[in-house]
């Protein structure tokens, strides 16, 4: 079998309890049958997790719809919930002046951009991702303003109040992080290296199970360390044209381009096992070189590169962000293991399909899955090629289906 078809790029898993069966094998004390039609033909219920249908009761499927399993149609079944590995998402976003700039070809101001990017993409994510911001520069207590700003420039929080929306579930988060956004006006320098130093310190003290990581949303080259000296060449004010003067660091290291200290943070995150998503939005091209070293440093570097970082291009407005954004978040959820609500009552009657077509326990290249029923709860673990290739990749869902005799 090739999997190459139908394990798409940047895809979400959605992982799915079926009810279906095909075989006479399954008798009542196995199969237990409800009176509402299932999406495989037979009778039962399909329980969405991870995925966009909402609650147990509903009988619609997901975005990337299966009309049937083929060769697991035709019969009832019981339904096995499954549950994929909780994902954490910390978006680090950049408001800094710039951010109200309107590039040429961009059909709105960077930070409106933004905004509506985020408010499409976190709403469809909300029933997926636990999900919270720190925004950059930021204070409660003074207006950045959006040029001139002198020492305010590179304010942030400290402790736990520079997170702005502390990770939670999205239907919780999603509300207060659009709010803030949108309640928010860009202002201030590009304090990138101590707004990831807050995001590590926070996540690394936090408890949060499952798998965690950073996305860090950007307009430009990353300043604020007052401790830099710089040619013009490595200085943001002359490289974002802000300065007639020849050097406009000389004796204002903070407008120095401050690399090593955001790709130390960005390798300190991935050593406490965060790994860090590097999106550039237009304003970026003249730092394209400082970003890529961030993705790579990161280690979810742009599947499509070049570049490593994630690049808006202008040209794209709001829909090339908004697509940023959700190639991201649909390729977060990509665990090689599926747990299940319940241990099925006979093994021999569970499958596997991923991305709607059935797989075998053994496949011809490696790929396989087998059921851990020793787990607490039970597990259904993908490994090979297909295990690679997910983890890298992602796939649209992952259904177990009860009730057919496995297919060899």
């Amino acid at each position: 079998m090739r999997f190459g078809k139908w394990l798409a790029a940047s895809a979400l898993i959605s992982a799915f309890a079926a009810v279906s069966a095909c075989s006479d094998e399954a008798d009542d004390s196995q199969v237990q049958n409800t009176d509402r039609p299932s999406a495989t033909g037979g009778t039962g219920s399909v329980v969405t997790v991870g995925g966009r249908t909402g609650s147990s009761g509903d009988t619609g499927m997901p975005s990337s719809e299966c009309e049937e399993f083929a060769g697991l149609t035709d019969c009832g079944g019981m339904t096995l919930g499954a549950e994929l590995k909780t994902v954490n998402l910390l978006l680090v976003i950049d408001k800094s002046g710039s951010m109200t700039d309107e590039p040429e070809g961009f059909d709105a101001n960077k930070w409106d951009a933004l905004v509506q990017a985020l408010d499409e993409v976190l709403n469809e994510a909300a029933p997926i991702l636990n999900l919270g911001l720190v925004l950059y520069p930021y204070s409660r207590q003074i207006a950045i303003p959006e040029r001139n700003c002198g020492k305010n420039c590179c304010l942030l929080e400290v402790g736990e109040a520079a997170v702005n929306v502390p990770v939670a579930p999205g239907t919780e988060s999603v509300g207060k992080i659009l709010s803030l956004l949108g309640n928010t006006p860009p202002g201030g320098g590009t304090p990138t290296a101590e707004a990831l130093r807050r995001a590590r310190e926070y996540l690394t003290a936090a408890t949060l199970e499952g798998d965690t990581y950073v996305v860090l949303a950007t307009d430009g080259g990353p300043n604020c360390n007052y401790d830099l000296e710089c040619d013009a060449d490595r200085c943001t004010a002359n490289l974002d044209n802000q300065c007639s003067l020849a050097n406009c660091c000389d004796g204002n290291g903070e407008f120095c381009v401050d690399d090593e200290s955001v790709t130390g943070e960005i390798e300190a995150l991935r050593d406490a096992g965060i790994p860090t998503f590097v999106v550039g939005i237009p304003g970026t091209e003249d730092y394209a070189e400082y970003l890529d070293a961030f993705a790579d440093a990161g280690g979810v570097a742009n599947p499509e590169a070049p570049p490593s970082y994630y690049a808006v291009d202008a040209s794209g407005g709001v829909e090339g962000l908004t697509s940023v954004f959700r190639d991201i978040t649909e390729q977060l959820v990509r665990s090689c293991e599926v747990e299940l609500e319940r241990e099925p009552p006979a093994p021999s009657l569970v499958n596997v399909a991923v991305d709607c077509t059935p797989i075998r326990p053994e496949e011809d290249d490696g790929s396989g899955w087998e059921l851990d029923t020793g787990a607490s709860p039970a597990v259904i673990r993908l490994s090979g090629p297909l295990c690679e290739e997910i983890q890298t990749n992602g796939a649209k869902r992952v259904d177990v289906v009860y009730g057919c005799k496995t297919i060899q």
